[in-house]
């Protein structure tokens, strides 16, 4: 009698996962350094988070956008269905939360998002590419006429903003009332004129309405301040202002800039 000696195949590992590779995507420019950059600012944190279910598995966050990954975050999923959720933003001092699916921001910026179901197996390719979409409205302000001296700094001060977002369905969460956000003004710009301050609230894709006080300050008194009722905003467009602030005539007139997407109409 003969005997054949053979190997026998590797059994399939009780837990299989697949380590898989997400190029990320949006309106943003990628540079061969694989940084982030919308609008010439750069991202700064970049997350996923992973679902089975309703259960969260695990997060991936990145928040060195200098690393030569970031914006390429790889993550290990095991066998089965994921809705995976992915955030990239450069709004400063985020918070997570998630209990509530929520990231909060102390000043939000540019912020893009996008929900993705995944089913991984044996055949599931290990590098993917995600097309994140901008969760935010930018309200632009320029100053026509020049800044006065004693300037230190400008508050703006919207009737309700947002400052975060659910990670899961991009709606707006965080609203504040009548709270001032401080832009401070460098001393070069004092006598200048044509400067522009910009801010940025989270949004619904539906067009909304607040008022908004502008306020030169130089520390301790106003200088000057002007108030801008039913200000238009909408997810992905910029509402831009022009209008002297320091001296009479010429006020404040309102333009929409559709770069960032469809062109809405308002009259104030």
């Amino acid at each position: 009698m003969l005997a054949a000696c053979g190997k026998d195949k590797d059994p399939e590992p009780a837990n299989p996962t697949k380590h898989i590779t997400f190029s990320c995507s949006g309106d943003w420019v990628q540079t061969p350094t694989k940084d982030l950059t919308a609008n010439g600012s750069s991202m700064t944190d970049v997350w996923i988070f992973d679902y089975v279910g309703n259960t969260l598995v695990q997060t991936v966050h990145q928040d060195d956008n200098t690393a030569s990954d970031f914006g390429v975050p790889a993550i290990d999923l095991a066998y089965g269905t994921h809705t995976l959720y992915f955030v990239a933003s450069r709004g400063l001092t985020p918070t997570v939360n998630t209990s509530s699916h929520s990231i909060t921001w102390a000043k939000p910026s540019d912020t893009f998002h996008k929900a993705l179901t995944l089913t991984v197996d044996a055949n599931t390719a290990s590098a993917q590419s995600v097309t994140l979409e901008r969760m935010v409205a930018k309200l632009k302000m320029t100053i026509n006429d020049a800044i006065a001296t004693g300037t230190t700094a400008f508050l703006v001060t919207p009737g309700v903003w947002y400052y975060g977002m659910d990670y899961t369905d991009g709606s707006p969460t965080a609203s504040a009332t009548n709270q001032a956000i401080t832009i401070n003004c460098p001393s070069n710009y004092v006598g200048q004129s044509g400067k522009f301050l910009s801010v940025f609230t989270f949004s619904s894709s539906a067009q909304w309405n607040t008022n908004v006080t502008l306020a030169a300050t130089d520390g301790t008194n106003t200088i000057s301040s002007v108030t801008l009722p039913n200000v238009p905003l909408q997810r992905n467009h910029s509402t831009d202002y022009s209008g002297n602030l320091f001296t009479s005539g010429g006020g404040f007139t309102l333009s929409l800039n559709d770069t960032w997407g469809d062109p809405f109409t308002g009259v104030w």
